[in-house]
């Protein structure tokens, strides 16, 4: 399995859209690694993970065939994670030689309704035709091609039932975790249960190198808390790989400060356009 970091901030972006604080002004200022668009992760060339509104900026930064992707996995339906108008422009005149007709749209009941209003007024019928969406519930397993897909209870966003996703494909498997607090340890013991094998991990580190704990997001010491309860519960592969992610500017770090923080407990930071393979 392939996975490409497309994106890896928040939902501000890193440098923030109207911000000038030290670590904005640090990330305008070195660039590289230190800037980081909305989190999406594509895989294999044919899935994405989340859809943000930075999504026709990852298509131009590197070069994708974005009419490839077959299933789009979105966690909630906060517009950096969904952003559906960009569906309007999936087919005629918009769009024209795709390499596939059809893709298949996987998030919750609010992703759903979200997506149907949102693109009501200008997606034309015979764009809608080939958009398939699905409504998934917290430990639904479909099978979607060859790739299983296993929906995850996410804890977020109060009345709407967010969710993070273990894909498996190929005899890998990937367990992706954008915008979550801290899960109970059921819930890795339950995916266990249903025969998950992560040799990929990619979660939440909104708050940097601190502990958010009860909160709807993470930070590196609840990521390390996190391993160890999916390692407990018999859900990592024995070399899984762990990739922290969605980072915001409120951390305060920038990418080296990260990766400092970060080694001495095997966790490596993603950045923008970061390929992992396992």
């Amino acid at each position: 399995m392939r996975l490409a970091f497309l994106g890896t901030a928040a939902a501000e972006g890193l440098p923030a859209v109207f911000c000038n604080c030290p670590a904005c002004a640090r990330a305008k200022e070195r660039g590289g690694r230190d800037v980081r668009t909305r989190s999406q992760i594509l895989i294999d060339d044919d899935t994405l993970f989340d859809f943000p509104m930075d999504t026709y900026m990852h298509m131009l930064a590197y070069k994708l065939d974005l009419s490839k992707v077959k299933r789009v996995l979105i966690t909630h339906a906060h517009m950096d994670h969904c952003y559906p108008q960009e569906f309007c422009m999936r087919g005629g005149p918009f769009a024209h030689c795709m390499s596939e007709s059809c893709v298949c749209v996987y998030g919750n009941a609010t992703v759903r309704d979200m997506f149907l209003s949102d693109t009501a007024r200008e997606m034309r019928e015979e764009v809608r035709s080939n958009i398939t969406l699905v409504a998934l519930r917290p430990y639904d397993d479909v099978n979607s091609g060859d790739m299983r897909i296993v929906a995850l209870p996410a804890k977020h966003t109060a009345g709407e039932e967010c969710l993070v996703y273990y894909i498996h494909r190929g005899g890998t498997g990937a367990l992706l975790l954008n915008d979550t607090g801290v899960l109970d340890k059921s819930v890795y013991e339950r995916a266990a249960d249903m025969g998950a094998k992560a040799n990929i991990v990619a979660m939440d580190c909104t708050y940097g190198a601190r502990k958010h704990g009860a909160g709807r997001h993470m930070g590196l010491y609840d990521i390390v808390e996190q391993r160890e309860l999916m390692q407990q519960a018999g859900l990592l592969a024995p070399d899984a790989q762990v990739y922290a992610t969605h980072f915001s500017h409120n951390s305060d770090l920038d990418y080296d400060g990260l990766c400092a923080a970060a080694k001495p407990h095997g966790v490596h930071i993603a950045y923008d356009g970061l390929v992992v393979r396992a």
